[in-house]
Order: structure tokens, then sequence, then C-alpha cells
């Protein structure tokens, strides 16, 4: 019988797409109008824009894995580019973190950063990296409380390690998993000068994955259905046996993949299991648009001390386009959009003076809960894929893996879910 799967984020479609490989049906459902999840289209002055923006390396090994499968060639939909990164601050002089130059990884990397804060800065990163294995083997601690006991200075704190954290956790470093913190480390600076370069995207993330996925599942027998909401799933001894939707009719199934939010997914699931629903925390896009010849100096820039933290050059999709990124909770919430957006382009004349004191034009999109909030011992409340429940699945970037909310890790997670569920069902 078809598999059916509630949800078309990236980890829902990774599912699916999964599944309807090895020839599994597979009938996905999803509310809104449109697949993508928080990784969707969004339409603005006749082009097509991200809901938000994405910070994806080359240790994204899953999600480039799944594009190749459904035939999508990397090079067709990113730029690599090698790790280079300037972070610019109104106290202290800018901050680089590069791989470019002459000298083999990490040694480039070591270079660059000690041109930038000397020898004593390149000793504190240091001494923070062989702390991970003791860290990851004792109870979990905030990212602030690493950081004081690692000795790190103000300066890296401020410049260096709290937007990393805010960029990959978007959890505030005196709430955030020393864990995990640690594990998106290891995985983007520890594993080799490829797995640290840049996937910038080259089209809306919309089109990257998700219309492709539709087409692929469909092409191999799977049925796509949107603006169809589950209102129930239907469980009798022990066992799934479909759901009833809105208008009360009922779709039968004897495999269920729930592939939602985490709070849209204990409260499907709250008559029949307990789910812890963690904390979700907001993602802010400001988006401004300038004359067409505004470039940024590179693809993407951070700053600290302003509200502002990251800025996307986006001419690639549409030429003088800028997209700026305020992660995790702030006084930004409060302000009304032209307030935000005037203080933002201040902000950005100040540390980028290249760039016009205001934007010709300039959109706001206000993710209320674009991801959960990774703090101290999240690790212990993530649910695994397979319920008590008979043919009853969970995906979602929620679900338990090492890392925190990501298009990677919520790729992951719908790859395993299908796998494990085929597996279940061959011994059954």
């Amino acid at each position: 019988m078809t598999t059916l799967i509630i949800g078309g984020g990236w980890s829902g479609l990774a599912a699916a797409v999964t599944l309807t490989q090895q020839g599994h049906p597979v009938h996905l459902i999803e509310s809104a109008k449109q697949l993508g999840g928080r990784a969707r289209n969004v339409k603005w002055h006749n082009q097509t824009i991200d809901n938000g923006q994405h910070l994806m390396i080359g240790a994204y090994h899953h999600m480039l894995e799944i594009l190749q499968l459904i035939g999508i060639e990397q090079t067709s939909v990113f730029h690599r580019l090698a790790l280079d990164l300037t972070i610019y601050d109104s106290q202290y002089p800018p901050l680089h973190l590069s791989s470019k130059g002459w000298l083999p990884w990490p040694l480039s990397l070591a270079w660059n950063f000690i041109s930038s804060t000397g020898l004593s800065g390149l000793q504190q990163v240091v001494r923070l990296q062989l702390q991970i294995p003791d860290l990851l083997a004792s109870n979990d601690i905030t990212v602030s409380d690493w950081l004081l006991s690692s000795k790190q200075s103000e300066r890296l704190i401020k410049q260096l390690w709290e937007p990393l954290c805010l960029a990959t956790l978007n959890t505030p470093i005196h709430q955030a998993s020393a864990h995990v913190m640690a594990k998106v480390l290891q995985e983007s600076l520890g594993k080799g000068k490829k797995a640290a370069d840049l996937l910038i995207p080259a089209r809306p993330l919309g089109d990257v994955f998700p219309k492709a996925a539709a087409k692929y599942i469909k092409q191999h027998g799977g049925e796509i259905s949107l603006q169809i909401r589950a209102k129930e799933i239907l469980i009798r001894q022990g066992k799934v046996q479909g759901i009833m939707m809105g208008n009360n009719s009922i779709i039968a199934a004897n495999n269920i993949i729930v592939a939602t939010s985490p709070s849209q997914c204990a409260d499907l699931l709250a008559p029949h299991i307990k789910l812890t629903k963690p904390d979700e925390y907001p993602i802010c896009t400001v988006f401004l648009q300038y004359p067409d010849n505004v470039r940024l100096p590179t693809p993407m820039l951070g700053m600290t001390g302003t509200l502002s933290q990251w800025i996307f050059d986006r001419s690639e999709q549409s030429p003088g386009l800028m997209a700026v990124v305020i992660s995790a909770p702030g006084n930004h919430e409060k302000m009304s959009k032209q307030d935000l957006v005037q203080q933002v382009c201040k902000e950005i004349h100040q540390n980028i003076p290249s760039l016009p004191t205001q934007a010709v034009h300039s959109f706001v999109i206000r993710e209320k809960r674009a991801t959960f909030a990774c703090t101290v011992n999240i690790e212990q409340k993530r649910p695994h894929c397979q319920t008590d429940i008979q043919g009853l699945w969970l995906t979602g970037d929620f679900i338990a893996n090492a890392f925190p909310a990501t298009i990677e890790g919520a790729i992951h997670n719908g790859k395993i879910c299908a796998h494990k569920l085929l597996n279940t069902d061959l011994c059954l």
C-alpha cells in the first residue's frame, strides 16, 4: 500500500524521492500552495526570491547526493567558492576567515586568521578545537560557558563565535548547546578544505530542489497533492490506518511519515504520542534592491555589534539585490518594517561605504518559527524517526541527529527514515 507523507518541505521530499527510487508507492500531501517548507520561493517585484537565506557548505554531502540522484548537477545550481568570510565590527578591525592563498589547508586558514587576529587568536581557536572530544564526552553546557572555560577573548567571542553560533544554530550563545556547536565545527572546519567551501545558490532554492524533486517523484509513480491538510491520524490497535482530512474524507495508508515542523508534528500526534515541543526561534530577512551595478566585494559578509548579522549578495539572481539576515530573537522583532529597513541600510553603509545609504526597494520577511531553538541538552529531546506505533514514522530537521536545523539535517533525516521504513516492510 502507498506510503503517505505529510509535509512537502525538504525532509518530506527527500523521504519521497528515496522511496520512489526503490519503486515504493508514495502520496505526499502539503497544506501550502507550494512545496519547499521553510526553504521555498517567494514572489516580489516580478522576481523570485528565497523566503530566507541558507548558508550551505561543501560538507552537505546528503544534499549534494540527492541532487545528483534527481538529475541536478551541482555546478548548475551552486557556485562552489573557497571559504572567504570577512566580519566587520565597530569596535575591532575586520576579521578574516579565509582558506584562500598559496599555502595548503589548513595552513592557509591559519595564516589568514593570524593576519587579522594575531598569533594569540589562532592559539585560542586551536585550544577550542582540541577541547571538542572531551566536551562531547561530558554533559552539555552553553556555548558561552564553553567559550569562557576555553579562555576565548572578548573579541573572538563577539566577532567570530557569536555570529557563527547564530548563523548555524539560530540560538544566542548563552542558551545554545555546546555539543551541537562542537559538531558543527568538526564537520565544517575539521573535515578538510572542500568541506568548508561555500555553496552559493545560483537560483532561488525552491528551484534548486523542491521543483526537481516533485518532477522526479511523479516520474517514478508518486503522487503529490497541494493545499491538503491532515486533520487527524487514524490509528487502531497500535497500527496506522490512514488520515482524516479537513473535509472529513479519509486517505487509507499503512505507513505514514509525518514531515512537518516540530510544533505541528507534536500537535498532530498529541492524541497518540507525547512529543517534546521545542521552542522555535525566528529569522528575519531584509531584502534590499540597490541599483543594478551595486556589488559586495565577496558573496557574503558578516557584521557584529549591529542588528544586521550577515549580508548576502544575490546579484546572481537579480542584479543589485542584497539579503540581510538577522537570526534569533532580538529587539528587531518589535521594530516596524520601515524602521528596520532604515537601520539596516545605515549599518551596511557604515561598514561598506561603497553601498548606497538607501535601497531603491525593500522587502522584509519574518519567519517567526524558522528553526527549533538549539539549546542545552536538546539532544535528549529529539525523537527518533521510528515510533512505537506500527507504520508511523517521523522526519524533519528536529528528528534526532547531531546537527542543528539545517537543510542537510532535514535531507539526512528524510533519507534515513525512508530506508528504515523500507527495511521494516521487508521484515514484515
